[in-house]
């Protein structure tokens, strides 16, 4: 045994420390003799000897020490080993983390989800995953359908429910479709045009509007049934793809919205918003899951899309 005074930052590398010496340790720690020791990682006794041994000479100290007819750690096993069993424990906890991931168990899912689809199905999801899968780590976007197939086809997204992309290539995407998203008219509690009605797209003419940005699906549809109606557009309009600033607005104006129907309804339920009876056909086009061909699900993310899928059963 050559003596040092300290060991240099890399002499496990320089020693060629392996893991069967810190597998000895760890077990000669919990047994009674070295015999056992060897015994529990399969090994015998003269290799167990050897392999402290070589460990001392590697060190350039004793770990052992004899005390009346027993062998035990001295001050330098006793700290070698305590790192050990560490080491042990966080290879452990690598093992299970990986197969917790390969099961679907554990991992980071990002959903992208319009509106409606957020309050209905995503938030059933969510609920099930927290409890049965809490090591899965979830972060859920919404907007409109167009922003959300760009993050999915940046890869920011794994999983996207919403209305297909004009550019979206079936052979690079994969489209299960669920259904048409109802949309309903509404506003503040105590406007105007809360009590009464069915109104007419006439009266519902004169007073403000915040909508989708200029291009969105239930922007269009209405405008649609302007001009259906040979009636002109609303005049004053803003254009927001935040619910936010939407639900914020029409609080504190006679402004008009259209609102998906599972949104208005919640909001409704807490007493921010009243429907407007209207005789329109407010309903936009069908909206889906929409997976990229081109990044298959992980193992996780596949999990999330199985619960995602038996909440919209």
């Amino acid at each position: 045994m050559t003596p040092q005074r300290h060991l240099n930052a890399n002499w496990f590398v320089d020693a060629r420390l392996k893991l069967r010496h810190l597998q000895l340790l760890e077990a000669f720690a919990r047994s009674s003799t070295l015999q056992d020791a060897a015994a529990s990682i399969g090994i015998s006794q003269p290799a167990a000897s050897k392999l402290l041994h070589d460990l001392e000479d590697m060190i350039g100290v004793p770990l052992l020490e004899q005390v009346g007819r027993k062998v035990r750690y001295n001050t330098f096993g006793s700290i070698l080993t305590e790192r050990a069993t560490a080491i042990l424990k966080e290879l452990d906890r690598a093992r299970d983390s990986i197969n917790a991931v390969l099961d679907g168990h554990s991992g980071r899912v990002s959903i992208g989800a319009i509106d409606g689809p957020a309050v209905d199905y995503v938030t059933q999801a969510l609920i099930i995953l927290q409890a049965e899968y809490p090591q899965i780590d979830l972060e859920i976007s919404t907007g409109s359908s167009a922003s959300l197939f760009r993050e999915l086809k940046s890869g920011t997204i794994d999983i996207m429910i919403g209305r297909p992309d004009e550019d979206m290539s079936p052979s690079a995407y994969e489209y299960d479709p669920i259904g048409r998203e109802p949309m309903v008219l509404a506003a503040r509690c105590d406007h105007p045009l809360a009590q009464g009605g069915p109104h007419a797209l006439a009266t519902l003419l004169h007073y403000p509007w915040i909508l989708q940005r200029r291009g969105g699906r239930s922007r269009l549809r209405l405008e649609q049934l302007f001009r259906d109606a040979h009636l002109s557009l609303p005049r004053f309009v803003i254009g927001s793809d935040s619910l936010v600033i939407t639900l914020s607005y029409i609080a504190q104006t006679d402004a008009l919205t259209i609102l998906s129907e599972p949104v208005a309804r919640h909001q409704a339920s807490f007493g921010q918003i009243a429907f407007i009876p209207n005789g329109l056909d407010l309903s936009i086009s069908t909206y889906g899951l929409i997976l990229s061909r081109e990044r298959p699900l992980t193992f996780v993310a596949a999990t999330v899309l199985t619960v995602l899928r038996q909440t919209m059963r």
